[in-house]
């Protein structure tokens, strides 16, 4: 019965780091930013001074012949000094039919080394790869167009552990694809069906909302760059091989700065064989949460281990079991 208790607790242990997995305790930076206003001024050109027309002069009066003398013939009279006639006014052109409004141009796909489609499944273990004991999995797939994306991880319990307590925890990240990467919109929380954390990315207002269920937490400034907790595995992967990757980062609840300093490359043994890797951590400081990240380095950067080391100095351990990209599949060695 002790074994039980143990194990459930365990479990229940288990579960609640995975909710965290990349969320560490951070500092949240103050929000307090004044909005920049925009004046826009109008003026009134004057209006224009009409130009005055002279008079046409008058014609000299002549004196009138002597009765004695011939009449002559009358010289022609001089024209009078008139203002050029204006132009007839044209006639007015017919009007234009209505034009269409204009159409937006198409979105143009976002070329990005980042497969359109794909599943990775990890074994999860409390303690280190094989050494550790095996308490559930993690399975990550997505879909992309060039245009937009849809991330998503659902991390359980298996086997005996399910049979002492079933835990379900489902990450979502929604948003669009730019010209740097992943561009959340949502990144939401749901635990055995139930709607828990979220945290809404406004780009046009810069404004990004955490919320608690349907209860907001807190609206704040948002900055360029901002991941989620689950996007921001795959936009380290994005960056490559950088000697160190900085970015807010945001969680159902949390939202401030993360670092992760490069390790180097590192060879690793998987179930796949040896893969090459990039290596990244966060910095390891006395009593805070860190995460280290290997990325394969022939395969698109993508995530064959995950590391996350709690405050207490307890290690849970994520390693691909399955692996599958654009229809591509990695072979177990062990199958």
């Amino acid at each position: 019965m002790t074994e039980r208790r143990w194990l459930v607790a365990l479990v229940l242990s288990l579960l609640i780091h995975l909710a965290v997995v990349g969320s560490p305790g951070w500092h949240l930076p103050s929000f307090d930013e004044p909005e920049a206003s925009l004046t826009l001024e109008a003026h009134l050109a004057p209006k224009a001074t009409p130009v005055a027309v002279p008079a046409p002069p008058q014609p000299e009066r002549k004196p009138r012949p002597k009765p004695a003398a011939a009449k002559p013939r009358p010289p022609k009279p001089m024209p009078e000094a008139t203002t050029p006639a204006a132009p007839e006014p044209a006639a007015a052109p017919e009007p234009a039919p209505p034009t269409a409004p204009a159409v937006a141009a198409a979105p143009v796909p976002v070329e990005l080394p980042w497969p359109h489609q794909g599943r990775i499944r990890f074994a999860i273990t409390r303690g280190e790869g094989e050494l550790g004991t095996l308490l559930g999995q993690s399975t990550h797939s997505w879909k992309q167009d060039g245009l937009s994306y849809t991330l998503q991880t659902v991390t359980e319990t298996t086997g005996l552990a399910a049979l002492f307590r079933a835990v379900r925890v489902v990450q979502i990240s929604e948003g669009e694809l730019g010209p740097a990467g992943l561009v959340p919109h949502e990144f939401r929380v749901e635990r055995n069906g139930r709607p828990a954390e979220r945290a809404r990315f406004d780009w046009d207002a810069g404004k990004l909302t955490l919320q608690s269920g349907e209860r907001i937490l807190r609206q704040v400034a948002l900055s360029p760059g901002t991941q989620d907790v689950l996007s921001q595995i795959y936009q380290i992967g994005l960056a490559g091989a950088a000697a160190r990757v900085e970015m807010m980062i945001a969680t159902g609840k949390n939202y401030g700065r993360y670092a992760y300093e490069a390790v180097g490359d590192e060879t690793i043994a998987t179930r796949f064989g040896e893969l090459r890797t990039w290596h990244v951590k966060t910095p390891a400081l006395p009593g805070e949460q860190a995460m280290e990240l290997w990325l394969a380095s022939d395969y698109r950067n993508l995530p064959v281990r995950i590391r996350f080391l709690d405050r207490k100095g307890e290690v849970f351990e994520q390693n691909a079991v399955e692996f599958e990209a654009d229809g591509a599949r990695l072979a177990a060695r062990d199958q």
